[in-house]
């Protein structure tokens, strides 16, 4: 009889330990892994400079309207986000004609598509060059209430 209560409770513990084995392997279901860019964009930028573009003229310096201006840093992150940083007066202000508060990005063809949240998409024209980044925004108020006028953003790598 004793041998009987002991191979039923090593029976057990062999039964226990294959289950627990079982039922600790997750299940690996391929998810979809979200899709993410090693595009040489991929990085922080700070706007260094607003300028007209050729034939143009700004009609105000835009550092007078927003003095922290050139602290603006947008951040291209790999999954296709836009952040940004150091000044929300300018988010605020570039929001208005160029999309990049909580913005999704693309590059084709060279153009920097963006995207708000509401799916409106623009697209610029872009030149990257090391540590340059320079953004040619067609017809743009820089400053509300000022006419329309082709300008350069000019941004750094940080």
């Amino acid at each position: 009889m004793k041998k009987a209560y002991t191979l039923s409770k090593t029976s057990l513990l062999a039964m226990l330990m294959i289950l627990s084995v079982v039922f600790a392997c997750k299940d690996d279901k391929d998810e979809p892994t979200p899709p993410t860019s090693t595009d040489p964009i991929v990085a922080t930028w700070q706007l260094t400079a607003v300028a007209a573009a050729p034939g143009s003229t700004l009609p105000l310096d835009p550092v007078t309207a927003v003095p922290c201006l050139y602290s603006l840093k947008l951040t291209f992150k790999a999954d296709y986000n836009i952040t940004t940083a150091d000044c929300p007066t300018a988010v605020t202000l570039i929001n208005s004609v160029i999309p990049i508060s909580g913005a999704k990005w693309e590059v084709k063809d060279g153009n920097l598509i963006l995207k708000d949240s509401s799916n409106n998409t623009k697209s610029f024209k872009y030149t990257l060059n090391g540590s340059d980044l320079e953004v040619a925004v067609d017809d743009a108020a820089v400053i509300p209430g000022s006419p329309a006028i082709d300008v350069v953003l000019k941004f750094k790598k940080v």
